[in-house]
């Protein structure tokens, strides 16, 4: 498999009860259709695959696809694909031990073949409704509130969306678009990879996909280090605390992704546009966001004399 296309994307519905008093329903995921086909041909699957998280969603898909290259079709297997031990191995580490309220949930023909943790229902509905209604998915929430309708609910249902990761890949060539929108703001690039003349290597649709996901971790992430950093600059966090814990890790977490990344562009030619965000201008940049993000905290603990009003300038 050498040819793949797809798009990340974020995205929100809300619900509207035609009834006034019933409050609306917001269901939120991140989406990406993974389509397989084999280089002869034989082999020709898609699965919709949901996660709480940009990252999470990126790291399976590309998963999926590496599953799919070295051992062929994922539907139709004998001996069924372990699915728990693919979404074990993606989130196992930092992710597991800090994100107790991760979730994944794929899906083969609007039919669910995995889940863990909890989402949100109306997402099933959503998938199902895109197959009945021939893979055309903006159509399928018109759909959608037909379904609703013949069951007797009246809805009306508001989408919005925006696309986190365009990524492609074919013989000799990978290009990938990040789109991250943050709590210091927007993070916007795009990259090509090519093979290095003197050590040619292979480039495979889930490699970049998983280096896409490192980036898109490492925005996420380069934003808790920041505030962290600040935190503990400020003494608002206690020594031995479990957030004091949770800085330690993040941050070596932080530097892990970049390796990794390091470790990419070393294998392999790569041209950013524009420039590659560095870790350290990202934490830096989520550091200055945070002394505003933490100014009622640290007001309060100067009125209650937990800080000198003297080492303050607010």
């Amino acid at each position: 498999m050498q040819e793949f296309k797809a798009s990340l994307l974020r995205e929100k519905f809300i619900l509207h009860p035609t009834d006034k008093e019933e409050e609306p329903i917001i269901a939120m995921s991140n989406r990406i259709s993974i389509p397989l086909k084999s280089d002869d041909g034989l082999d020709n699957e898609t699965f919709i695959l949901r996660t709480q998280n940009m990252h999470s969603c990126a790291r399976m898909a590309g998963a999926i696809i590496k599953e799919f290259t070295e051992h062929g079709t994922l539907a139709n297997r004998t001996i069924p694909v372990n699915w728990r031990i693919l979404w074990g191995d993606v989130i196992k580490g930092y992710e597991k031990d800090w994100n107790p309220n991760i979730w994944c949930v794929l899906y083969h023909k609007g039919r669910i073949v995995f889940q863990q943790g909890k989402h949100h229902p109306f997402l099933d509905i959503i998938e199902k409704c895109d197959v009945a209604n021939k893979g055309e998915y903006t159509e399928s929430i018109s759909y959608a509130e037909q379904a609703f309708g013949q069951a007797g609910k009246q809805v009306k249902i508001e989408y919005d969306s925006n696309v986190a990761l365009i990524t492609s890949t074919k013989e000799n060539m990978a290009k990938s678009g990040i789109i991250v929108r943050a709590a210091s703001g927007a993070t916007t690039f795009n990259f090509m990879t090519t093979p290095h003349e003197e050590n040619p290597l292979e480039i495979h649709p889930y490699t970049t996909l998983t280096v896409s996901a490192a980036f898109l971790e490492s925005v996420q992430l380069a934003f808790q280090v920041g505030l962290l950093n600040r935190k503990i600059q400020f003494n608002l966090i206690e020594p031995y605390s479990d957030e004091e814990r949770h800085h330690r890790r993040a941050s070596n977490r932080l530097a892990n992704l970049n390796k990794a990344i390091s470790n990419y562009e070393d294998n392999f030619k790569v041209n950013y546009r524009p420039d590659r965000p560095t870790i350290k201008d990202m934490v830096a940049k989520a550091e200055e966001k945070a002394t505003q993000i933490l100014k009622p905290e640290i007001e309060e603990k100067l009125a209650d004399g937990s800080l000198d009003s003297k080492d303050w300038v607010l």
